[in-house]
Parts: C-alpha cells; sequence; structure tokens
C-alpha cells in the first residue's frame, strides 16, 4: 500500500506504532547499558540482586528485536503486517504484566507501563488495519 493510500486513522496507528517501537527500543538500550537501573521501574518489589542478572541482560535484546521487528513490517511490508506483528508482540507486555502480579510486584506498573502498553500497541493494531 502506498503511503498516499493512508486514511487519517492509519496515520495515527503508524505514529502509534512508531512511538511504541522507538520506545521498547530505548528500552532495551537501557536494559544492556544498565541492567539494574533499567530493571528497577519493571515492577517487582523486591531489591534487584545478582539472581535475577541473567533476566535483566535477556530483556535487553528481546525488547530491541521486538521494536525492530514492528519497523520492519510497517516500513518494508505496509499497514497490515505491522498490525498482525503489534496484535501478537502485545502478548509481551501482558506477560509481563501478569509475572508482575503472580509475584506480587506493585500491581500500578503492571497495569500503567505493561498492560497499558499492550493496549496501545493493540489500539496501533486496529487504527492501521482502518
Amino acid at each position: 500500500m502506498n503511503v498516499m493510500q493512508f486514511t487519517p486513522a492509519m496515520w495515527v496507528g503508524a505514529g502509534l506504532a512508531l512511538v511504541v517501537s522507538i520506545g521498547i527500543i530505548y528500552i532495551g538500550i537501557c536494559y544492556i547499558i544498565a541492567p539494574k537501573a533499567a530493571s528497577a521501574g519493571f515492577g517487582f518489589r523486591s531489591e534487584i540482586t545478582e539472581e535475577v542478572a541473567p533476566w535483566q541482560h535477556i530483556k535487553g535484546p528481546r525488547d530491541i528485536v521486538s521494536g525492530l521487528v514492528v519497523l520492519a513490517m510497517l516500513i518494508l511490508f505496509g499497514p497490515a503486517a505491522a498490525a498482525v506483528i503489534l496484535f501478537v508482540e502485545a502478548l509481551v507486555p501482558i506477560g509481563d504484566g501478569l509475572t508482575i502480579i503472580r509475584h506480587h510486584g506493585r500491581l500500578r506498573a503492571a497495569i500503567g507501563i505493561h498492560f497499558a502498553t499492550a493496549a496501545g500497541m493493540v489500539l496501533a493494531a486496529c487504527l492501521l488495519l482502518v
């Protein structure tokens, strides 16, 4: 699809997809550069210890790749492909939020960070399909 054929809703969806993608790439970079500092806002109540260091190091590359996949789909294959990827990748922040809740983390972080991110991704996907 040519960008000239984008509807206003698709432009909003593409903008939201870009914000989500760039945001998650930034978070991934933060986890690579300073994993303990980046982990502080994730939502767990306990002090970040050496026991979770592997998790901290896995999250950075995972987030960077997640953001790059959405950008690649949007740029190379168009809004429908990006929408499908956003729908699928929305499961990641949902899983993160549920993990925080399961381990008695901060409910506000689970909802305000992770579930809100998933909702933004689903909204962007829906707008890209309009």
